[in-house]
């Protein structure tokens, strides 16, 4: 099945059901499909061809989501752009997608007029202003109304997005996402986190990330919920937002529960009926989740998945055991494994990289094709994360493989070090790299923020350390008022200060 389809089933299950709540009211699943069928048609009154690729630079919103629909019916292929990108970035990534058109929020508009010329095959740029919602900026840029044409299909191993990666550790790539990937991903998320038509989420996360799109978005597209839509996150505002909607269940990165837990010890909210936290996206400390769960009354499942995995790899189970600092089982339909440097699978608890493969697995990078032969190998894809399985089938990440730090002959993983720091009373996040070492090669520094209203003294945390990690993991320590983040919050090891 395609996703136009996809997307018509939920329609006519759901009808008059409310999917998507934002700053211009609710939209229900009828609304949605209508919608985006005006979209494809008006796209195809501009000039847009089938297969032509559209870029989107514009702010969460439901008519970001809108707009990805409305581009894949017309049988194109979507490319989200980060609105922190600065214009040398975005030049980047649309010269690179191929894209023939962009569409973007007025105010980010100064940005593309700068390299407007150093974009030759860009031909249409749609501007949606403020006061008007994206079928008007269409209307607009067609100059004439047109009636509903009808759909043509697509096959299911079409692309449907390219997201490009957040690029902590370098240059963007595109990672190429399937109908055929959102349609098995949706519905194995929904399965995967027991989500049901009542259940009520909230995207806060950047909607250029497939962490955002792939859980609250075909998560309750695929189970018949509703998913209110954020434009940012505020701690604030968020917590508002879960206690005026009754939001059953939050997806966030680790920054965001530890933001969140900061904030309400200060104030007065409900939360019964939030009943899950879900966090991915990085490592969540064990002291983070356990304080977490304890003020908001609600579980916080691990989960643990990645661009390429359309989201989603391996879960720890809403209805089964849940291990703390474990990312969980592998999901239904995904095979994992853990591999050695001869691709060879490792014992239990012995360390490895994780590969998977599935349906849900992406078949390559954008025009990359070196890359895409060196990480999916036979249809397993190769992530360069490093875990370790127990007997029972549980996944505990240790870090990946370029964060491996070799001091000296031993092998280090930062996660380690961060979690015996995060046990530390006052710290609030920490991040540990390698740094180079005349003697040794390299050694673990840590660079730590404290809690407001706490002092953290050095040589306290060092006994700390001391007193739970061998003396070749003890790292030097840095402290800083704030750690550098992405747009999604999570750390940004390259960008810490040597």
């Amino acid at each position: 099945m395609d996703l136009s389809g996809f997307l018509r089933t939920r329609a006519i299950e759901h009808g008059k059901k409310v999917l998507l709540i934002g700053e211009t009211g609710p939209i229900t699943y009828k609304e949605f499909d209508s919608r985006t069928d005006e979209i494809s048609c008006a796209l195809s009154r501009i000039g847009i061809k089938r297969g032509d690729h559209i870029g989107v630079l514009h702010p969460n919103s439901p008519e970001v989501l809108l707009a990805y629909f409305g581009i894949i019916k017309m049988g194109c292929v979507a490319i989200p752009i980060n609105t922190i990108y600065t214009p040398r970035e975005i030049k980047h990534i649309l010269n690179n997608s191929d894209a023939k058109a962009l569409i973007i929020r007025e105010d980010f508009l100064s940005r593309i007029e700068t390299l407007r010329d150093e974009v030759p095959q860009l031909r249409h740029i749609i501007v949606r202003k403020s006061h008007e919602n994206l079928m008007s900026s269409l209307e607009r840029e067609a100059r004439r109304t047109g009636r509903i044409t009808e759909q043509k299909g697509a096959d299911p191993d079409d692309p449907a997005i390219i997201f490009y990666t957040s690029g902590t550790t370098g240059q963007p790539k595109g990672v190429i996402l399937s109908h055929r990937n959102f349609c098995f991903g949706g519905a194995n998320i929904a399965q995967s986190y027991g989500l049901r038509e009542q259940d009520i989420t909230m995207a806060v996360l950047p909607m250029v990330h497939v962490f955002s799109v792939a859980s609250p978005f075909f998560g309750s597209l695929s189970s018949g919920g509703t998913v209110v839509v954020l434009e940012q996150f505020k701690t604030e505002p968020v917590l508002e937002a879960i206690e005026r909607y009754g939001v059953t269940w939050f997806p966030g990165v680790p920054t965001m529960f530890t933001f969140l837990l900061n904030a309400v010890k200060d104030r007065k909210h409900d939360f019964s009926a939030l009943r899950m936290g879900l966090s991915g996206g990085a490592s969540l400390p064990v002291e983070v989740l356990k304080q977490w769960e304890q003020e908001f009354g609600a579980k916080i499942i691990e989960v643990y998945g990645l661009t390429e995995s359309t989201g989603l790899v391996t879960a720890n189970p809403v209805y089964g055991a849940r291990k703390a600092g474990s990312i969980g089982v592998s999901v239904s339909g995904v095979e994992v494994r853990l591999v050695d440097r001869e691709k060879k699978e490792v014992a239990l608890r012995q360390v490895g990289e994780i590969i998977f493969k599935g349906p849900n697995a992406t078949r390559g990078y954008y025009k990359l094709p070196e890359e895409t032969d060196l990480k999916i190998r036979e249809g397993w894809v190769y992530t360069g994360d490093h875990a370790w399985r127990d007997e029972e089938g549980y996944y505990y990440i240790v870090g990946r493989e370029k964060e491996l730090i070799i001091s000296g002959g031993y092998n280090i993983y930062p996660r380690e070090i961060e979690e015996v720091i995060h046990s530390f009373r006052g710290v609030n996040e920490a991040a540990v790299i390698g740094i180079p070492d005349p003697i040794k090669g390299e050694v673990p520094k840590a660079y730590v923020t404290s809690k407001e209203g706490y002092e953290v003294h050095e040589e306290a945390l060092l006994d700390h350390l001391r007193k739970n990690l061998a003396p070749y993991k003890l790292p030097k320590i840095q402290f800083m008022k704030d750690l550098p983040k992405n747009n999604t919050g999570k750390i940004m090891k390259k960008d810490l200060p040597r």
